[in-house]
């Protein structure tokens, strides 16, 4: 059979000699059955009681005999064990009357025989005087995979006394072939027979050893059947002809079991493989019902079958959409066609809709029911926590349900993100950092491209510089992408009294999440200042006053692009001198890095991403430390 099919299957029958063995060693004052053959080396323990009473203990010597005082030496090798009790009860009578005797054994022989042939361990073995067959092989490690299991022979004085067919105790539990071993015995296990290869949906798919003239039929008894999944009306045979090629042949299995037919259930040679196939998978007397229905799933299809029959009253859920449902069905193109009808006019007993079935249709029935919405409240408002939410429900009703905002909260400072808007903002946050990137390597290939009029010291120097430049921009902007918040919506957030009718009184979805901070005291100044800090507001004070407090701008700082991030989110970069500043607020000051090479501004990249999506303040100060 093919290597990777060999592979892939056991031989049968071998995996039960690959278990440790129990010990062989010599065994004593065990009970043995009245067929026990005596040699050797047996003890023999005999009662006698009445009008005599004494006890022998006799061993059996190298001429088979035992000695009793006035009876003398009787020979008893080779008889059974009740045999010899009823010799020494003949012989003690003919000398002692009025008394009875019991005869055990005591101290049991040791045999010693030969394991060879196509065994794991072959050698010479000390062995029980009670050990079988099996026990010999099991001691020997069992034969190896070129032996057989269905010739293993006995020989004793050079001549074949038993032979034992394996697969008959592995199979049936047959003991009848493993005959006690007597001391010289030889256990020979022959080179394995003919072997064929049984896979697919059988019971006990596995390589079996053949003996004999064996048919398909045979091969699957030994394997335990066919399983119900197995299609019997096409099996295939594998085989090499005449040393050439390989070929195979189909045949109905049913052909024989039911008809007779024997070209149906051929003969195996040595290299067959039998191949098994499984039956369709799929159910074709069958319709499925799906959607909101007590009991989903497939359907027996009898003949003239109807909708009415799988869509009752009783069957469907409450929340089933009763004016429209669908029968998917494929047609014999292979395309598909969608027929719709009418719950409700199949109920009231119109025709039209109660709609004849094929196999394979699919009921489909919609559903009404909603997913429960929910939106998060935390920070400073009476009641935190998660709300269910009615459709068409305002942030001003959550504010209520919540029961309002605190003394100390911040509602300017809000922090509102909606999962819709994540969503998005995370597609154009990719796309950005994509086009930035490109950006900068074509900026840089650019630069490498102007160099080359320059010697060479100041051509590798500056093509280096532009390398260093080049990586350090890409890092920032992988870095402040992944600190930006996603989805965050720029409210101007009121009490619950003031914001009802108001723009601001936006309509809710599922996955919103609302963040009440506390009052600040303070505005942040970050960036290019001698002192990145946060100031103690001051009313009508305007951006000067902050960064001065800071300790004024570096030499490094972009002063023209100097913008305010306001609590709520948004940013104000236009006519930032004279807008005034609030409590919360951060005043962002970006830094002008000139290298040899050209201008780069590392923290224009930044400005951008604050900019355009409202990165929170917290966040911001993280990355301009």
């Amino acid at each position: 059979m093919l290597p990777g099919v060999k592979r892939r299957l056991r031989q049968y029958g071998y995996d039960m000699f690959r278990v440790p063995a129990s010990t062989f060693a010599p065994v004593e004052d065990v009970p043995v059955g009245p067929e026990y053959v005596l040699g050797p080396g047996d003890s023999l323990i005999t009662y006698v009681w009445g009008l005599v009473e004494n006890v022998f203990t006799e061993t059996v010597n190298r001429n088979g005999e035992i000695f009793i005082p006035k009876v003398g030496t009787l020979r008893v090798w080779g008889l059974s064990f009740d045999r010899a009790e009823q010799l020494i009860r003949d012989q003690l009578s003919r000398v002692y009357t009025g008394f009875r005797i019991s005869v055990t054994m005591g101290r049991l022989r040791t045999i010693r025989v030969f394991v060879v042939g196509e065994v794991m361990r072959p050698g010479a073995y000390t062995m029980s005087a009670l050990s079988t067959l099996t026990n010999a092989l099991f001691v020997a490690g069992g034969p190896s995979k070129q032996g057989t299991l269905r010739r293993i022979a006995v020989m004793r004085h050079n001549k074949v006394v038993s032979e034992m067919d394996l697969y008959d105790f592995l199979l049936r539990g047959d003991k009848s072939q493993d005959i006690r071993l007597e001391s010289g015995d030889t256990v020979f296990v022959p080179t394995i027979g003919p072997t064929v290869g049984l896979i697919g949906n059988v019971n006990r798919p596995a390589i079996y050893e053949l003996k004999g003239e064996t048919q398909v039929t045979d091969l699957l008894a030994m394997a335990g059947g066919v399983a119900p999944s197995g299609y019997l009306q096409r099996m295939q045979l594998e085989r090499y002809r005449a040393n050439t090629e390989r070929v195979i042949q189909d045949f109905n299995l049913l052909d024989f079991t039911q008809r007779g037919v024997q070209s149906a259930n051929p003969v195996l040679r040595d290299g067959d493989l039998v191949r098994v196939f499984p039956v369709d998978p799929r159910i074709y007397n069958a319709v499925s019902l799906e959607g909101p229905v007590k009991r989903p799933g497939n359907y027996e299809l009898r003949p003239g079958m109807r909708l009415a029959e799988i869509v009752t009253r009783a069957d469907l859920l409450p929340e089933a959409y009763l004016d429209r449902a669908e029968i998917v069905r494929m047609k014999d193109d292979l395309s598909t066609e969608v027929i719709p009808f009418s719950i409700r006019d199949l109920w009231a007993g119109q025709a039209a809709a109660n709609l004849e079935l094929r196999p394979l249709d699919r009921v489909v029935i919609s559903s009404e029911f909603r997913p429960v919405a929910t939106v998060a409240v935390s920070g400073l408002v009476k009641r935190p926590g998660r709300y269910t939410i009615a459709r068409g429900e305002r942030l001003s009703s959550l504010l209520e349900r919540a029961g309002g905002l605190l003394p100390d909260a911040f509602p300017k400072g809000a922090v509102f993100t909606r999962e819709s808007v994540r969503r998005l903002e995370r597609e154009q946050l990719d796309r950005f950092v994509r086009t930035q990137e490109q950006a900068l390597l074509a900026e840089a290939a650019a630069v490498t491209a102007g160099a080359t009029e320059l010697a060479a010291g100041d051509k590798g120097e500056t093509v280096t510089a532009q390398a260093a430049v080049t990586a350090q921009r890409r890092e920032l902007l992988r870095s402040l992408a992944a600190s930006i918040t996603l989805g965050r919506l720029a409210i101007h957030l009121e009490p619950p009294e003031k914001l009802k009718g108001s723009p601001n009184d936006i309509l809710l979805e599922d996955g919103d999440s609302l963040f009440v901070p506390q009052q600040p005291t303070s505005v942040a100044v970050i960036g290019a200042v001698r002192n990145a800090t946060a100031v103690l507001h001051k009313d009508k004070e305007n951006m000067e006053y902050y960064i001065n407090h800071a300790g004024g701008t570096t030499r490094e700082a972009d002063v023209d692009q100097i913008f305010i991030v306001k609590a709520d989110g948004s940013a104000v970069a236009s006519f930032v001198p004279l807008r005034s500043v609030e409590a919360g607020d951060a005043i962002i000051v970006p830094i002008s890095t000139e290298p040899r090479v050209r201008t780069i501004p590392l923290l224009k990249d930044l400005a951008t991403i604050v900019a355009g999506f409202a990165v929170p303040v917290g966040v911001v100060a993280a990355i301009a430390k």
